[in-house]
């Protein structure tokens, strides 16, 4: 059974759909979570929800960058036509092409993959809260990178992201 799967549909290394779904419900539940636990914090650095919380932006980009090749590695092998259709490409957010103009075009879930898997700076969408300490993510990441020299900002909507990510056929 395994030879018949892995010779009718994939010409490289099998991506787990499920492993990819569960990746997208950590990343999720982060940002869902962040509120919480930042109000939780006194802005003492030895608490707690003060020590967890160093670990939410690293993990989020980990995590991040785990899901796009993930999803970009299944997309590439699939032998009979891309995982990733147009069918199954919603839109996610924006792509500023060149960030010097405000025009933007939509965002789609595999343009996604690409521009977090060639990103150079992420910035985070952060709320503020009663404290310094207080401020919480949103669940919205701009990511930029360079282009043939020109540079661009992608704006991600990090639940329809995640959400997208659950919807990819197998």
């Amino acid at each position: 059974m395994e030879k018949q799967y892995e010779k009718d549909y994939i010409k490289g290394l099998r991506v787990d759909p499920e492993r990819v779904q569960l990746l997208a419900f950590r990343l999720l539940t982060i940002f869902l979570a962040n509120k919480s636990l930042n109000t939780m914090r006194d802005g003492e650095y030895d608490s707690g929800p003060d020590i967890l919380s160093m670990y939410e932006r690293p993990e989020i980009e980990h995590l991040l960058l785990q899901i796009a090749i993930l999803c970009r590695t299944a997309d590439d092998n699939a032998i009979h036509g891309r995982v990733i259709s147009p069918r199954h490409n919603p839109i996610v957010g924006k792509l500023y092409p060149d960030i010097s103009n405000s025009n933007f075009i939509d965002l789609n879930f595999r343009e996604a993959c690409n521009k977090i898997i060639h990103q150079r700076e992420v910035h985070y969408e952060v709320i503020a809260g009663e404290y310094s300490w207080n401020s919480y993510l949103e669940p919205v990441l701009y990511i930029y990178g360079k282009k043939n020299n020109i540079e661009w900002k992608a704006e991600i909507d990090v639940k329809e992201f995640c959400y997208s990510v659950c919807h990819l056929p197998e």
